[in-house]
């Protein structure tokens, strides 16, 4: 199968409050996407062990065996790559017990080349927009749900493809840092000098580096993390705007509100009741 010949079919999404330590280790029917939202652990493969953390973003094939080590907090897609399946619409559960698994109850397993291996990219921010209109398309369906939830897959996977495949520059590498940076100190004020602390170089080449990457200045870039936290907060959490743009490292209320307006066309409140943008 090509890249371009996927059509994939979302079986299950979720939002799991915490994956707990769940040794020993599993074995899944389905293809599945990890995104972590909250907390720390490890990812158990094989023998291999890697740290997660806020950010990441994770696939594996079935039949990969596979467990965690530590608490996080997550989205979770089980999908195929085609439809072929699509008339089972219940998910099968992993097999905790590696000898029991049985491989004919696999719903499919032949997926593109660029798609053999697990892949686990530190930096998956960019994609949580439409890992979270997976999950809403499939925990409120309407009858273009299959159809957008596809879409949506299909271009995260693409996602996956690009960013593990082709090599890093040396720029691109220190951009995805600095975004990891500012992703793990939005709730303070950063400075300048802090930030040419932390990375070895002066503030004006790696906010030149950054905005060359990604589009958008430091201070951009961290600002746009701090609404994005924001809206999670306040979608997701009882949380009062005053705390919200505390967590969110907001001196002031009034700043905040100003900010998320301009950045969402909604005041907090309007978005967390869910009212439209204004025009």
């Amino acid at each position: 199968m090509k890249l371009s010949e996927i059509n994939p079919y979302l079986r299950y999404a979720s939002l799991q409050p915490w994956v707990l330590s769940d040794i020993p280790l599993r074995k899944a029917y389905d293809y599945r996407i990890f995104y972590i939202l909250e907390g720390e652990a490890r990812f158990l493969c094989g023998e291999k062990k890697t740290r997660l953390s806020p950010g990441n973003l994770l696939y594996f094939r079935p039949g990969v065996p596979y467990g965690f080590e530590g608490r996080v907090k997550g989205i979770v897609l089980n999908f195929d790559m085609t439809r072929a399946q699509a008339e089972k619409t219940e998910p099968r559960s992993p097999i905790h017990s590696v000898k029991s698994f049985d491989p004919s109850l696999i719903f499919e397993n032949d997926p593109p080349e660029e798609l053999q291996e697990v892949i686990l990219l530190e930096n998956g921010a960019e994609m949580e927009e439409q890992l979270r209109a997976c999950l809403y398309h499939f925990s409120f369906p309407s009858h273009c749900s299959d159809a957008l939830s596809s879409a949506l897959l299909k271009e995260i996977l693409c996602f996956l493809v690009r960013k593990s495949h082709r090599p890093k520059t040396a720029k691109e590498d220190l951009a995805e840092k600095l975004a990891q940076f500012l992703q793990q100190n939005y709730d303070r004020p950063l400075c300048n000098e802090e930030i040419s602390a932390a990375f070895g170089y002066h503030s004006y080449y790696l906010n030149r580096v950054f905005k060359e990457e990604t589009g958008m200045t430091l201070h951009q870039g961290l600002l746009q993390e701090k609404i994005r936290v924001a809206k999670r907060l306040l979608r997701g959490t009882s949380l009062s705007v005053s705390a919200v743009a505390a967590e969110c490292g907001f001196a002031e209320r009034t700043q905040f509100c100003t900010l998320f307006k301009k950045h969402t066309g909604r005041t907090p409140s309007a978005y967390r009741k869910g009212k439209p943008a204004l025009e």
